[in-house]
């Protein structure tokens, strides 16, 4: 079995049936070991921030108009919007003296691109505070959640799209959420259950590689999107 990622030897690839204590499906093996590094962090990280973790699991996709050259980024542009909205929101619940949940706004996502694709497409699985905004439906345009909203809207503003849109380009996974409580651990089924689900983020298969621009972006320690 090859170690290396052909299309990136930067990249070393991973067969086992787990990580770092976490199973994984074998089927999607190899997997692209730096990937599962940084889901892993942010993971870690996210259930370190908050008691109580609200992660969603969707697919983002292109809209037929789309310029393959665009200047920048869609998922920066993406989670820069959904932050904003969920700013947007918490001021909306000041105004009415009611006590606002701080959150942090963590994610990954990764690029992908089958061969029978003229586009490439995006899933993402975002962590915020449960206690902020909770629950969240399918993202469709009749999606009566407030995150629910923010997250569609922040996709077709990046496109230029109608808030109001029927457009489907937003598809949740089954199951839509999960709520986690921290710190994460392998003795935690429910932790145990939601890594090997996310887990397919980082596998090698359908990886859209992209020269200059990456193939995954996950939040940083700082938080903030890459460009």
């Amino acid at each position: 079995m090859t170690k290396r990622n052909t299309n990136n030897h930067n990249h070393t690839l991973h067969y086992d049936a787990e990580y770092a204590g976490f199973d994984l499906h074998t089927a999607n093996a190899p997997y692209i070991l730096p990937f599962l590094d940084r889901f892993h962090t942010v993971m870690q990280r996210v259930l370190q921030s908050h008691k109580r973790v609200l992660a969603v699991k969707f697919d983002l996709h292109l809209p037929t108009h789309t310029n393959p050259y665009l200047q920048r980024n869609a998922i920066t542009e993406f989670i820069e919007r959904v932050k904003a909205g969920i700013v947007s929101y918490q001021n909306a619940v000041a105004r009415r003296n009611q006590r606002v949940y701080p959150t942090e706004v963590e994610y990954v996502a990764k690029v992908e691109q089958t061969t029978d694709s003229e586009l490439e497409h995006y899933h993402v699985v975002l962590f915020t505070n449960k206690d902020t905004l909770y629950p969240v439906g399918n993202l469709s345009h009749e999606d009566p959640t407030k995150l629910g909203q923010i997250i569609r809207q922040a996709w077709l503003k990046t496109h230029g799209l109608s808030a109001d849109s029927r457009v489907a380009l937003l598809h949740t996974s089954t199951p839509v959420f999960r709520v986690l409580q921290g710190p994460l651990s392998t003795y935690d089924p429910v932790h145990r259950d939601a890594f090997l689900h996310f887990s397919y983020l980082c596998k090698e298969k359908t990886t859209k590689y992209q020269g200059k621009r990456q193939s995954f972006y996950s939040s940083n320690a700082k938080n903030k999107a890459p460009a």
